[in-house]
């Protein structure tokens, strides 16, 4: 894909995300919300701060980090911008439901990084049976 229509992507998504999250705050009591309401809630933090990080680290590797191959750095910035907000989103629910603990967070955090080890793994072992 072209780099300029995801960076238009992103952007869209994150102003979209933005309006929504500015909504959110404005129109539903915390007090009074249900679960559908936290879980809207997570979602559009979610897309809002996946968007940032996903730009943020396309900029980052085009800026300070050598050229490569532009499919692969789409996939890397979109794995990485999950991530982060994976994480992020881990934590409000943890927090909501007052399970955020050491032992939690470590397990959420040992969670992403097995994943994310696995899929290194999973590409290097593709790259080594085609030979790329």
């Amino acid at each position: 894909m072209d780099a300029k229509l995801l960076k238009l992507g992103l952007g869209a998504i994150f102003l979209i995300s933005l309006a929504s999250l500015g909504a959110i705050i404005l129109f539903i009591n915390p007090h009074n919300a249900g679960w559908l309401n936290l879980a809207l809630f997570t979602v559009v933090v979610f897309m809002l701060v996946f968007s940032l990080a996903a730009w943020l680290g396309f900029w980052v590797r085009k800026n300070f980090i050598t050229a490569r191959n532009q499919n692969r750095i789409f996939k890397m910035i979109f794995r990485q911008g999950a991530w982060v907000a994976s994480l992020l989103a881990a934590y409000l629910w943890l927090n909501h439901f007052r399970l955020f603990k050491v032992f939690t967070v470590l397990a959420v955090l040992f969670l992403i990084v097995g994943l994310e080890y696995y899929f290194l793994v999973r590409h290097e072992y593709r790259n080594k049976i085609t030979g790329s």
